[in-house]
């Protein structure tokens, strides 16, 4: 699976998120958090009590959604930053850093705070060899991804984005290791949904356990 794609907050919720993040003052350059990098223009919250107070709400959504935490097996969620893409605005062709000294990442994740059809253009482009992805998802939604992906936010021509990013750091380091766990335990559900627990699905689970022990970091 190359990348996890859903819904993570109501409209009601995403709106007022939105609005909270509008209504703050501390808004900046965006070449701030990419050491004046040349190929960045946005806007990005500066650091204040509303962005500590969002930060933490947006970790508690993530924290909460159990096909997330099956996906992403996280062990710390950091480096929250919240952005605004107007028109002329754009973010070209990059790799995020591995490493801070806050975390290792291994996971980016976009949330989109505001509806399709309010800006144009400011689509990410992941680069997924031999695939090139168009995304652009409905409010509230969020994508999550390996952070070794070349990818980009393509210029706004009209409106504004708005999205929030940042980066997990997963129990299980390697991407491939951590997709067999996310296959195997969401199969496992969907067997013991549909035909309850048995001798088999324990197994099952006994094996699923003993490869998390072997992968965790």
């Amino acid at each position: 699976m190359l990348y996890l794609a859903r819904n993570l907050l109501s409209e009601k919720e995403s709106a007022d998120l939105r609005r909270r993040l509008i209504l703050a003052p501390d808004w900046v350059d965006g070449k701030v958090s990419a050491h004046g990098s040349k190929i960045k223009r946005n806007l990005q919250l500066n650091s204040c009590d509303e962005k500590t107070l969002i930060t933490n709400e947006i970790i508690e959504y993530i924290e909460n959604d159990s096909l997330i935490n099956s996906f992403t097996f996280p062990n710390k969620i950091f480096n929250i930053l919240f952005t605004r893409t107007g028109e002329g605005m754009y973010y070209g062709p990059h790799v995020d850093t591995p490493y801070l000294p806050t975390g290792r990442r291994d996971l980016s994740f976009t949330i989109f705070l505001n509806k399709q059809d309010e800006y144009k253009g400011g689509e990410l482009i992941l680069y997924i060899p031999p695939e090139t992805k168009k995304i652009k998802l409905d409010q509230g939604d969020i994508i999550i991804y390996p952070t070794k992906y070349l990818h980009e936010v393509k210029e706004v021509t009209d409106g504004e984005r708005m999205v929030c990013v940042g980066w997990i750091e997963s129990q299980i380091p390697k991407d491939d290791e951590r997709e067999e766990l996310y296959l195997i335990g969401n199969s496992i559900t969907k067997i013991i949904e549909k035909y309850g627990n048995s001798s088999a699905t324990q197994d099952l689970k006994l094996s699923f356990n003993r490869l998390y022990k072997r992968f965790l970091n």
